[in-house]
């Protein structure tokens, strides 16, 4: 073949090979078709959908036809979707110009990093929302902490950090979200002899006037006399027969959670307990990994911090924050009582004081450290849960552990292999009684029995209440949100259009929707813990619980800045010398507070309202 031949041969092939490249970007990027006659005369957007698993697939065919029959007639706009079955490939390049869709849904813990390329790669929606488009979607159903998770600013503050959360611009309407709950087996707890209940702590007074019960308000409580009919004795610890009792729709407290681990060990269970994550028993209390200081301009490792939290106990400002009653001061303005003291003095009938992150820390260590080391000098472990968390599902579906914190998204999975045995509740949350929760005998701690008399004084289980409120940490955990974005550099720049399907979607009828994948949770307080609870279709138990904690669920530690360096400079010691009880808490903050703080330093992001 001569050298012409061969050049020739070159480019026919070389062309060909962009055309199977184009056509391959066609299918998996671009617009798979085009737009069927029904949509003649409308403003077409395409949506590309992500985490779209098969779980999920019908729900998400289903919003897009019921918007374009219905909604999408009277906006006018028609929808054409394009599922990917995860996240979606290189987005920092292609949101640059002339981006294929006009509707983009991201993970909470993926757009910041787009945000921060300072191209401006996402259209504020604020101005979109208006009084009646806030009316259409219930706006003020959607917990604040949800939608303030997709608000961030692209261009950065003078210090150059870039600031998001709590009055920033907002980027994206959430897509329903998958909060971190207690899992549980029933037949487990019913091997411990514990009697079940659903009844919300909202609800129990009416349910006891209604029939006859004396219930109190806890997650788990042993009881001296039935509190209610046909409810089963059984032995405790200490050898008494008494009526064990775990209420699903009320979080128990700290005390309750190794007391109804430990029923289950002796029971015949191999532990009692499992978590990852510490992140409901620390943000009960006001606690988090990570705070902002102020003379630093910074954030600091705040994962074993000593100073006390504070639950509000009216409505009170503190450093110019304003708190409602029953909240749970954050970490700037715990951080301002505890170095003012003379303010703490002026409010002392205003706020009342909490156990500190290393308090919550310490608790949800000795949950796994063996019984004979110490995460602590001079503090034994319980043993009640494994070491490490590896297999930490398989223990669970294997019906050898009874109480479990796993993702909500989950339930469909779990139900499948447990059936019927299968249990939703709360995560344990700081709670505190008249009189405590526990008790010691020969240097052994038990559970406090409803009615029985210690010290002279009869124990009713009754809610410890300061001046009418009571004394309970915030019901939180963490949660992971899609969200709903429309890209600046579109090719057709049909903003109009897009906010109004990404507003519909986002509202009582797209959530409702999506919501039959039982993958998230609807963004609805009041539907999600109703209409979408009550469903019994659904067949999933206690769905209720699910719309209960995404009414304070944030973000989680993973989720906080675009880089997990901050975090790699001392989780692996954490998660495993820590927990397995060879090194103590001291000596691992000792150890890793400086080079975490200035991976911190690198981070340039401030996220408000936390």
């Amino acid at each position: 073949m001569c050298k012409r031949s061969v050049k020739l041969f070159q480019k026919i092939i070389a062309l060909a090979m962009a055309v199977l490249m184009l056509a391959g970007l066609a299918a998996c990027g671009g617009k798979s078709q085009e737009a069927p006659a029904e949509a003649e005369g409308r403003t077409v957007i395409y949506y590309a959908a992500s985490y779209v698993s098969a779980q999920v697939q019908d729900s998400y065919k289903e919003l897009v036809r019921v918007y374009n029959e219905t909604q999408g007639v009277e906006d006018n706009v028609f929808v054409q979707m394009r599922e990917n079955a995860g996240a979606i490939a290189g987005l920092d390049s292609a949101l640059r110009s002339n981006y294929q869709y006009d509707v983009l849904e991201l993970r909470d813990d993926e757009f910041k990093t787009l945000a921060m390329q300072g191209g401006n790669y996402f259209i504020t929606l604020d101005d979109y929302i208006t009084d009646d488009v806030k009316a259409a979607m219930q706006w003020n159903d959607i917990p604040s902490s949800m939608i303030d998770r997709f608000r961030m600013n692209t261009t950065p503050s003078e210090g150059g950090k870039f600031m998001a959360g709590t009055g920033a611009s907002l980027l994206a309407l959430p897509n329903g979200t998958n909060p971190h709950i207690m899992f549980y087996n029933k037949t487990l707890l019913a091997d411990a002899g514990v009697n079940l209940i659903s009844v919300p702590e909202a609800e129990l007074e009416a349910y006891n006037a209604a029939n006859g019960s004396t219930l109190q308000p806890h997650g788990y409580a042993e009881y001296k006399e039935a509190p209610y009919a046909d409810a089963k004795s059984s032995r405790n610890e200490a050898g008494e027969f008494v009526y064990k009792v775990f209420n699903e729709c009320i979080a128990i407290n700290w005390e309750e959670q190794r007391m109804l681990a430990r029923a289950c060990m002796a029971s015949g269970s191999e532990y009692g307990f499992m978590s990852e994550w510490w992140f409901n028993m620390g943000f009960s209390v006001g606690g988090d990994c990570i705070g902002w200081d102020e003379e630093k301009q910074q954030y600091v490792l705040t994962l074993t911090d000593k100073m006390p939290g504070y639950l509000a106990l009216e409505d009170v400002t503190v450093n110019g924050k304003d708190y409602q009653k029953g909240d749970v001061l954050l970490y700037e303005e715990k951080r301002f009582l505890n170095e003012n003291p003379a303010e703490v003095t002026k409010l002392q009938d205003k706020i009342y004081a909490l156990p500190s992150m290393y308090d919550a820390i310490l608790e949800f260590t000795r949950l796994g450290v063996p019984a004979d080391k110490q995460p602590e000098t001079g503090i034994n472990g319980y043993g009640l849960a494994p070491t490490t968390t590896a297999n930490r599902t398989a223990r669970f579906t294997s019906a050898s552990l009874p109480l479990y914190i796993e993702s909500y998204a989950e339930t469909q999975s779990f139900k499948s292999v447990l059936g019927d045995a299968l249990g939703m509740a709360p995560p344990a949350q700081y709670r505190e009684y008249v009189g405590g929760s526990t008790y010691e005998k020969d240097g052994k701690e038990y559970l406090k029995v409803i009615g029985e008399s210690y010290d002279g004084q009869v124990y009713t289980g009754e809610l410890k209440t300061v001046n009418g409120t009571p004394i309970v940490g915030e019901a939180a955990t963490d949660s992971e949100t899609t969200g709903l974005f429309i890209p600046a550099n579109t090719k057709n720049k049909n903003y109009d259009a897009a906010a109004k399907f990404v507003c519909w979607a986002a509202g009582p009828e797209g959530q409702k929707i999506l919501a039959k994948g039982n993958r998230y949770v609807p963004n609805q307080t009041t539907y999600a813990m109703g209409e979408y609870a009550d469903d019994a279709a659904r067949l999933i138990p206690n769905t209720w619980v699910g719309g209960y904690m995404a009414q304070e669920a944030e973000i989680g530690d993973y989720t906080y800045f675009t880089s997990l360096t901050w975090i790699t400079e001392w989780s692996v010691t954490f998660n495993k010398d820590v927990r397995e009880g060879v090194m103590t808490i001291s000596d691992f903050i000792a150890q890793k507070q400086d080079a975490a703080d200035h991976s911190l330093k690198g981070m340039r992001l401030r996220i408000l309202g936390r």
